[in-house]
Protein backbone atom coordinates (compact mmCIF):
# COMPACT_ATOMS: atom_id res chain seq x y z
CA UNK A 1 0.00 0.00 0.00
CA UNK A 2 2.77 2.39 0.93
CA UNK A 3 4.61 1.68 -2.32
CA UNK A 4 1.43 2.43 -4.25
CA UNK A 5 1.02 5.81 -2.54
CA UNK A 6 4.65 6.70 -3.31
CA UNK A 7 4.21 5.77 -6.97
CA UNK A 8 0.98 7.79 -7.15
CA UNK A 9 2.68 10.83 -5.61
CA UNK A 10 5.58 10.55 -8.05
CA UNK A 11 3.16 10.31 -10.96
CA UNK A 12 1.26 13.40 -9.81
CA UNK A 13 4.51 15.33 -9.38
CA UNK A 14 5.60 14.33 -12.87
CA UNK A 15 2.25 15.40 -14.31
CA UNK A 16 2.49 18.77 -12.57
CA UNK A 17 6.05 19.27 -13.84
CA UNK A 18 4.96 18.51 -17.39
CA UNK A 19 1.98 20.79 -17.10
CA UNK A 20 4.17 23.67 -15.88
CA UNK A 21 5.94 23.85 -19.29
CA UNK A 22 2.68 24.65 -21.09
CA UNK A 23 0.88 27.99 -21.17
CA UNK A 24 -1.76 28.32 -18.46
CA UNK A 25 -5.35 27.58 -19.59
CA UNK A 26 -8.10 30.16 -19.54
CA UNK A 27 -7.95 33.94 -19.69
CA UNK A 28 -7.29 36.13 -22.72
CA UNK A 29 -4.87 34.71 -25.28
CA UNK A 30 -1.38 36.19 -25.07
CA UNK A 31 0.09 37.57 -28.31
CA UNK A 32 2.74 39.83 -26.76
CA UNK A 33 6.39 38.74 -26.98
CA UNK A 34 8.55 38.57 -23.85
CA UNK A 35 9.74 41.91 -22.54
CA UNK A 36 13.22 42.41 -21.09
CA UNK A 37 12.85 44.03 -17.67
CA UNK A 38 16.47 44.46 -16.59
CA UNK A 39 20.01 43.16 -16.97
CA UNK A 40 22.67 42.75 -14.33
CA UNK A 41 25.35 43.98 -14.23
CA UNK A 42 24.35 47.39 -15.55
CA UNK A 43 25.75 48.53 -18.85
CA UNK A 44 28.98 50.58 -18.60
CA UNK A 45 29.68 49.12 -15.16
CA UNK A 46 33.34 48.63 -14.21
CA UNK A 47 35.13 46.40 -11.70
CA UNK A 48 32.43 43.77 -12.20
CA UNK A 49 32.93 40.51 -10.32
CA UNK A 50 29.64 38.77 -11.18
CA UNK A 51 29.91 35.15 -12.28
CA UNK A 52 27.41 35.66 -15.08
CA UNK A 53 25.17 38.21 -16.80
CA UNK A 54 21.48 37.81 -15.92
CA UNK A 55 18.62 38.78 -18.24
CA UNK A 56 15.23 39.18 -16.50
CA UNK A 57 11.97 38.94 -18.47
CA UNK A 58 8.33 39.61 -17.65
CA UNK A 59 7.29 35.98 -18.37
CA UNK A 60 8.64 32.48 -18.71
CA UNK A 61 10.92 31.88 -21.67
CA UNK A 62 10.46 28.78 -23.79
CA UNK A 63 13.45 26.46 -23.31
CA UNK A 64 12.15 23.67 -25.57
CA UNK A 65 13.45 25.13 -28.83
CA UNK A 66 15.93 23.24 -31.02
CA UNK A 67 18.38 24.34 -33.69
CA UNK A 68 18.05 28.05 -34.40
CA UNK A 69 15.33 28.27 -31.71
CA UNK A 70 17.61 26.97 -28.97
CA UNK A 71 17.95 29.45 -26.11
CA UNK A 72 21.75 29.45 -26.27
CA UNK A 73 21.66 30.53 -29.94
CA UNK A 74 20.24 33.90 -28.91
CA UNK A 75 23.25 35.13 -26.94
CA UNK A 76 26.73 36.32 -27.93
CA UNK A 77 29.62 36.96 -25.54
CA UNK A 78 32.48 39.10 -26.84
CA UNK A 79 35.39 38.48 -26.55
CA UNK A 80 34.63 34.80 -27.02
CA UNK A 81 36.50 31.73 -25.78
CA UNK A 82 34.07 29.21 -27.27
CA UNK A 83 30.40 28.39 -26.89
CA UNK A 84 28.68 30.48 -24.22
CA UNK A 85 27.35 28.89 -21.04
CA UNK A 86 23.63 29.69 -20.96
CA UNK A 87 21.37 28.53 -18.13
CA UNK A 88 17.57 28.85 -18.09
CA UNK A 89 15.62 29.81 -14.95
CA UNK A 90 12.10 30.34 -16.30
CA UNK A 91 11.93 34.15 -16.57
CA UNK A 92 15.68 34.63 -16.00
CA UNK A 93 18.55 33.55 -18.23
CA UNK A 94 22.16 33.58 -17.06
CA UNK A 95 25.02 33.90 -19.56
CA UNK A 96 28.77 33.65 -19.10
CA UNK A 97 31.83 32.81 -21.23
CA UNK A 98 32.82 29.19 -21.59
CA UNK A 99 35.71 29.56 -19.13
CA UNK A 100 34.34 32.45 -17.10
CA UNK A 101 35.08 36.17 -17.25
CA UNK A 102 38.74 37.19 -17.44
CA UNK A 103 40.17 39.92 -15.24
CA UNK A 104 40.68 43.45 -16.61
CA UNK A 105 38.64 42.76 -19.74
CA UNK A 106 35.78 44.70 -21.33
CA UNK A 107 32.86 42.47 -22.38
CA UNK A 108 29.82 42.86 -24.59
CA UNK A 109 26.95 40.41 -24.11
CA UNK A 110 24.28 40.58 -26.81
CA UNK A 111 20.74 39.21 -26.74
CA UNK A 112 19.65 38.47 -30.32
CA UNK A 113 16.06 38.77 -31.60
CA UNK A 114 13.92 35.65 -31.67
CA UNK A 115 13.67 34.56 -28.02
CA UNK A 116 10.12 33.24 -27.48
CA UNK A 117 7.67 32.68 -24.64
CA UNK A 118 5.64 29.51 -24.01
CA UNK A 119 3.02 30.55 -26.58
CA UNK A 120 5.64 31.05 -29.32
CA UNK A 121 5.59 34.87 -29.29
CA UNK A 122 9.09 35.95 -30.37
CA UNK A 123 11.03 39.08 -29.51
CA UNK A 124 11.67 41.26 -32.55
CA UNK A 125 14.46 43.33 -31.00
CA UNK A 126 17.57 42.43 -29.07
CA UNK A 127 19.62 44.09 -26.36
CA UNK A 128 23.27 44.63 -25.46
CA UNK A 129 25.12 45.18 -22.19
CA UNK A 130 28.73 46.42 -22.01
CA UNK A 131 30.83 46.22 -18.84
CA UNK A 132 34.38 45.61 -17.68
CA UNK A 133 35.97 43.37 -15.09
CA UNK A 134 38.65 46.05 -14.80
CA UNK A 135 38.63 49.75 -14.04
CA UNK A 136 38.15 51.07 -17.59
CA UNK A 137 36.23 50.41 -20.80
CA UNK A 138 37.98 51.18 -24.12
CA UNK A 139 36.25 53.73 -26.32
CA UNK A 140 37.09 52.41 -29.78
CA UNK A 141 34.88 50.23 -31.95
CA UNK A 142 34.76 48.88 -35.50
CA UNK A 143 31.53 49.86 -37.25
CA UNK A 144 30.07 49.34 -40.70
CA UNK A 145 27.39 47.62 -42.73
CA UNK A 146 27.10 44.07 -44.12
CA UNK A 147 25.56 43.42 -47.55
CA UNK A 148 24.33 40.34 -49.34
CA UNK A 149 26.37 41.27 -52.40
CA UNK A 150 24.44 39.18 -54.94
CA UNK A 151 21.07 40.73 -54.05
CA UNK A 152 22.56 44.18 -53.25
CA UNK A 153 20.66 44.29 -49.95
CA UNK A 154 21.74 44.75 -46.33
CA UNK A 155 22.24 41.44 -44.53
CA UNK A 156 20.57 41.22 -41.10
CA UNK A 157 21.89 38.93 -38.34
CA UNK A 158 25.23 38.37 -40.02
CA UNK A 159 27.99 37.22 -37.68
CA UNK A 160 30.78 39.81 -37.57
CA UNK A 161 34.15 38.76 -36.15
CA UNK A 162 37.13 40.94 -35.24
CA UNK A 163 40.27 38.86 -34.62
CA UNK A 164 43.49 40.15 -33.08
CA UNK A 165 46.94 38.93 -34.18
CA UNK A 166 47.07 36.74 -31.05
CA UNK A 167 43.66 35.18 -31.96
CA UNK A 168 41.40 36.96 -29.46
CA UNK A 169 37.93 36.79 -31.02
CA UNK A 170 35.40 39.61 -30.73
CA UNK A 171 31.84 39.06 -32.00
CA UNK A 172 28.82 41.16 -32.92
CA UNK A 173 25.61 40.63 -34.94
CA UNK A 174 24.39 42.93 -37.70
CA UNK A 175 21.00 44.50 -37.09
CA UNK A 176 17.94 44.48 -39.34
CA UNK A 177 19.58 47.17 -41.54
CA UNK A 178 22.85 45.24 -41.81
CA UNK A 179 24.74 47.63 -39.52
CA UNK A 180 27.15 46.40 -36.84
CA UNK A 181 29.42 47.65 -34.08
CA UNK A 182 32.18 45.44 -32.65
CA UNK A 183 33.82 46.42 -29.39
CA UNK A 184 34.93 47.89 -27.11
CA UNK A 185 38.38 47.34 -28.63
CA UNK A 186 41.93 48.33 -27.78
CA UNK A 187 44.03 50.05 -30.43
CA UNK A 188 45.72 47.73 -32.90
CA UNK A 189 45.17 45.64 -36.03
CA UNK A 190 42.14 43.35 -36.49
CA UNK A 191 41.00 40.93 -39.17
CA UNK A 192 37.31 41.73 -39.60
CA UNK A 193 35.09 39.09 -41.19
CA UNK A 194 31.34 39.02 -41.85
CA UNK A 195 29.64 35.63 -42.32
CA UNK A 196 26.14 34.85 -43.55
CA UNK A 197 25.84 32.24 -40.81
CA UNK A 198 22.92 30.25 -42.25
CA UNK A 199 23.18 27.28 -39.88
CA UNK A 200 23.90 29.38 -36.78
CA UNK A 201 27.04 27.49 -35.74
CA UNK A 202 29.08 30.74 -35.58
CA UNK A 203 31.78 29.47 -37.90
CA UNK A 204 32.61 29.88 -41.57
CA UNK A 205 31.49 26.74 -43.42
CA UNK A 206 31.98 25.68 -47.00
CA UNK A 207 29.67 27.46 -49.45
CA UNK A 208 28.76 30.16 -46.90
CA UNK A 209 28.97 33.76 -48.08
CA UNK A 210 31.54 35.95 -46.31
CA UNK A 211 33.86 38.94 -46.69
CA UNK A 212 36.96 39.98 -44.77
CA UNK A 213 39.26 42.96 -44.45
CA UNK A 214 42.07 44.12 -42.16
CA UNK A 215 41.32 47.20 -40.04
CA UNK A 216 43.52 49.30 -37.79
CA UNK A 217 41.83 50.73 -34.70
CA UNK A 218 41.10 53.64 -34.28
CA UNK A 219 39.03 53.13 -37.40
CA UNK A 220 38.53 55.66 -40.18
CA UNK A 221 35.43 55.45 -42.37
CA UNK A 222 32.79 52.78 -41.59
CA UNK A 223 33.38 49.44 -43.27
CA UNK A 224 31.41 48.01 -46.18
CA UNK A 225 31.49 44.21 -46.07
CA UNK A 226 30.08 42.50 -49.17
CA UNK A 227 29.33 38.84 -48.43
CA UNK A 228 29.52 36.33 -51.27
CA UNK A 229 30.55 32.71 -51.71
CA UNK A 230 34.30 32.85 -52.29
CA UNK A 231 36.09 29.80 -53.60
CA UNK A 232 39.83 29.23 -53.96
CA UNK A 233 39.17 27.67 -57.39
CA UNK A 234 39.05 30.04 -60.36
CA UNK A 235 35.90 30.36 -62.50
CA UNK A 236 35.58 27.85 -65.37
CA UNK A 237 33.22 27.76 -68.31
CA UNK A 238 30.16 25.70 -67.41
CA UNK A 239 27.83 26.07 -70.39
CA UNK A 240 27.69 27.93 -73.71
CA UNK A 241 24.36 28.44 -75.45
CA UNK A 242 23.11 30.45 -78.40
CA UNK A 243 20.90 33.30 -77.24
CA UNK A 244 20.16 34.06 -80.90
CA UNK A 245 21.97 33.67 -84.23
CA UNK A 246 24.54 36.37 -83.37
CA UNK A 247 24.72 36.07 -79.54
CA UNK A 248 26.26 33.48 -77.22
CA UNK A 249 25.59 33.16 -73.49
CA UNK A 250 28.71 31.94 -71.65
CA UNK A 251 28.03 30.79 -68.07
CA UNK A 252 30.71 30.10 -65.44
CA UNK A 253 30.61 27.76 -62.45
CA UNK A 254 31.72 30.48 -60.00
CA UNK A 255 31.18 34.20 -59.55
CA UNK A 256 33.32 36.65 -61.52
CA UNK A 257 34.93 39.66 -59.86
CA UNK A 258 32.81 42.65 -60.97
CA UNK A 259 35.78 45.00 -60.52
CA UNK A 260 37.61 43.27 -63.37
CA UNK A 261 37.33 44.80 -66.84
CA UNK A 262 36.68 41.87 -69.16
CA UNK A 263 38.19 42.03 -72.65
CA UNK A 264 36.70 40.43 -75.74
CA UNK A 265 40.25 39.40 -76.69
CA UNK A 266 40.25 36.92 -73.77
CA UNK A 267 37.56 34.86 -75.56
CA UNK A 268 38.23 32.73 -78.65
CA UNK A 269 35.54 31.08 -80.78
CA UNK A 270 36.77 28.29 -83.08
CA UNK A 271 34.70 26.37 -85.64
CA UNK A 272 34.97 22.61 -86.26
CA UNK A 273 37.38 23.24 -89.17
CA UNK A 274 39.69 25.22 -86.78
CA UNK A 275 38.80 28.54 -88.38
CA UNK A 276 38.42 31.53 -86.09
CA UNK A 277 34.99 33.13 -85.72
CA UNK A 278 35.33 36.86 -84.90
CA UNK A 279 33.80 38.09 -81.67
CA UNK A 280 32.88 41.76 -81.75
CA UNK A 281 31.43 42.63 -78.34
CA UNK A 282 31.14 41.46 -74.72
CA UNK A 283 28.30 42.44 -72.43
CA UNK A 284 28.14 41.85 -68.67
CA UNK A 285 24.70 41.68 -66.98
CA UNK A 286 25.12 45.33 -66.01
CA UNK A 287 25.94 46.25 -69.63
CA UNK A 288 22.82 44.37 -70.77
CA UNK A 289 20.67 46.28 -68.28
CA UNK A 290 22.06 49.64 -69.41
CA UNK A 291 21.56 48.67 -73.06
CA UNK A 292 17.94 47.65 -72.42
CA UNK A 293 17.28 50.95 -70.63
CA UNK A 294 18.83 52.91 -73.51
CA UNK A 295 16.76 50.97 -76.06
CA UNK A 296 13.56 51.64 -74.13
CA UNK A 297 14.40 55.34 -73.88
CA UNK A 298 15.14 55.53 -77.61
CA UNK A 299 11.81 53.83 -78.39
CA UNK A 300 9.96 56.28 -76.17
CA UNK A 301 11.70 59.24 -77.80
CA UNK A 302 10.92 57.96 -81.33
CA UNK A 303 7.22 57.56 -80.47
CA UNK A 304 7.12 61.10 -79.11
CA UNK A 305 8.84 62.40 -82.24
CA UNK A 306 6.38 60.58 -84.52
CA UNK A 307 3.45 61.94 -82.53
CA UNK A 308 4.80 65.47 -82.78
CA UNK A 309 5.12 65.19 -86.59
CA UNK A 310 1.54 63.91 -86.80
CA UNK A 311 0.30 66.93 -84.87
CA UNK A 312 -0.80 64.91 -81.90
CA UNK A 313 -0.86 66.34 -78.41
CA UNK A 314 2.13 64.96 -76.59
CA UNK A 315 1.74 63.43 -73.21
CA UNK A 316 3.67 65.25 -70.53
CA UNK A 317 7.10 63.86 -69.74
CA UNK A 318 7.21 61.72 -66.63
CA UNK A 319 8.07 63.78 -63.61
CA UNK A 320 10.72 62.63 -61.17
CA UNK A 321 9.41 60.94 -58.04
CA UNK A 322 8.49 63.36 -55.29
CA UNK A 323 10.83 63.94 -52.41
CA UNK A 324 10.49 61.62 -49.46
CA UNK A 325 7.83 62.66 -47.01
CA UNK A 326 8.91 63.63 -43.50
CA UNK A 327 9.12 60.53 -41.34
CA UNK A 328 9.14 58.15 -44.31
CA UNK A 329 11.57 55.23 -44.18
CA UNK A 330 14.70 55.99 -46.24
CA UNK A 331 15.64 53.75 -49.13
CA UNK A 332 17.85 50.81 -48.23
CA UNK A 333 21.54 51.41 -48.98
CA UNK A 334 23.32 49.47 -51.71
CA UNK A 335 26.92 48.28 -52.06
CA UNK A 336 29.34 50.69 -53.70
CA UNK A 337 30.31 48.03 -56.27
CA UNK A 338 28.05 46.15 -58.72
CA UNK A 339 27.26 42.56 -57.72
CA UNK A 340 29.32 39.59 -58.92
CA UNK A 341 27.94 37.67 -61.88
CA UNK A 342 28.33 34.25 -63.51
CA UNK A 343 27.50 34.84 -67.18
CA UNK A 344 28.40 37.16 -70.08
CA UNK A 345 26.87 37.75 -73.50
CA UNK A 346 29.17 37.53 -76.53
CA UNK A 347 28.29 39.04 -79.91
CA UNK A 348 29.62 37.41 -83.11
CA UNK A 349 30.35 39.22 -86.38
CA UNK A 350 27.91 37.16 -88.50
CA UNK A 351 25.06 34.74 -87.80
CA UNK A 352 26.07 31.23 -86.78
CA UNK A 353 24.58 28.43 -88.89
CA UNK A 354 22.30 25.98 -87.04
CA UNK A 355 23.42 22.51 -85.93
CA UNK A 356 27.10 23.46 -86.07
CA UNK A 357 29.72 22.63 -83.44
CA UNK A 358 32.07 25.27 -82.02
CA UNK A 359 34.62 25.55 -79.24
CA UNK A 360 34.75 28.59 -76.95
CA UNK A 361 37.86 29.13 -74.82
CA UNK A 362 38.56 31.83 -72.25
CA UNK A 363 41.48 33.07 -70.19
CA UNK A 364 42.05 35.78 -67.62
CA UNK A 365 38.57 35.75 -66.06
CA UNK A 366 39.15 36.43 -62.36
CA UNK A 367 37.14 35.04 -59.46
CA UNK A 368 36.35 36.80 -56.19
CA UNK A 369 39.58 35.48 -54.64
CA UNK A 370 41.68 36.82 -57.51
CA UNK A 371 42.44 33.47 -59.18
CA UNK A 372 42.31 32.91 -62.93
CA UNK A 373 42.32 29.74 -65.01
CA UNK A 374 41.95 28.89 -68.70
CA UNK A 375 38.95 26.80 -69.68
CA UNK A 376 36.97 25.85 -72.76
CA UNK A 377 33.64 24.31 -73.70
CA UNK A 378 32.25 22.75 -76.88
CA UNK A 379 28.69 23.45 -77.92
CA UNK A 380 26.38 23.00 -80.89
CA UNK A 381 24.02 25.64 -82.19
CA UNK A 382 20.37 24.56 -82.04
CA UNK A 383 18.26 23.29 -84.89
CA UNK A 384 16.38 25.89 -86.90
CA UNK A 385 12.84 26.43 -85.68
CA UNK A 386 10.21 24.46 -87.60
CA UNK A 387 8.35 26.42 -90.29
CA UNK A 388 5.00 27.80 -89.21
CA UNK A 389 2.01 25.67 -90.16
CA UNK A 390 0.35 26.66 -93.44
CA UNK A 391 -2.59 28.98 -93.18
CA UNK A 392 -6.00 27.38 -93.80
CA UNK A 393 -7.52 28.13 -97.26
CA UNK A 394 -9.89 31.08 -97.28
CA UNK A 395 -13.55 30.29 -97.06
CA UNK A 396 -15.61 30.94 -100.25
CA UNK A 397 -17.49 34.19 -100.13
CA UNK A 398 -21.24 33.92 -99.68
CA UNK A 399 -23.38 35.23 -102.53
CA UNK A 400 -25.18 38.47 -101.62
CA UNK A 401 -28.87 38.13 -100.97
CA UNK A 402 -31.40 39.59 -103.53
CA UNK A 403 -32.80 42.69 -101.92
CA UNK A 404 -35.38 43.23 -104.78
CA UNK A 405 -37.51 40.22 -103.86
CA UNK A 406 -40.52 41.16 -101.75
CA UNK A 407 -41.25 38.52 -99.12
CA UNK A 408 -44.72 36.89 -99.28
CA UNK A 409 -46.87 37.94 -96.32
CA UNK A 410 -48.35 35.13 -94.19
CA UNK A 411 -52.04 34.29 -94.75
CA UNK A 412 -54.52 36.27 -92.65
CA UNK A 413 -56.18 34.48 -89.75
CA UNK A 414 -59.94 33.91 -89.85
CA UNK A 415 -62.02 35.71 -87.27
Amino acid sequence: MRRGLIALAAGCAGALACASASPPPGGPEDHAPPRLIRVTPDTNAVNVHDAHVSFYFDETINDRGAGAQEVGKHFLVSPSDGSERVSWHRSRIDVRPRNGFRANTAYTVSLLPGLADLRGNSMRAGATVVFSTGATIPKDRITGIVFDWASERPLPLALVQAITPDSVLYLAPSDSAGRFSVGPLATGSYLVRAIADANGNRALDRNEAFDSVTVVVPQGAPLELRTAVRDTVAPRLLTVSAADSVSLRATFDRAIDPVQTLAIADFRLVAADSSMVPLVRLLTPRDELLQAQATQQALTDSIRHADSLAGKVLAPRPTPPPAARPGARPAAPKPSLPPPFTSVLLKVAKPLPPETTYRLSVRGVRGLTGRTQESERRFTTPKPPPPPPPLPPPRPARAPSDTTVVPTPPPAKRP
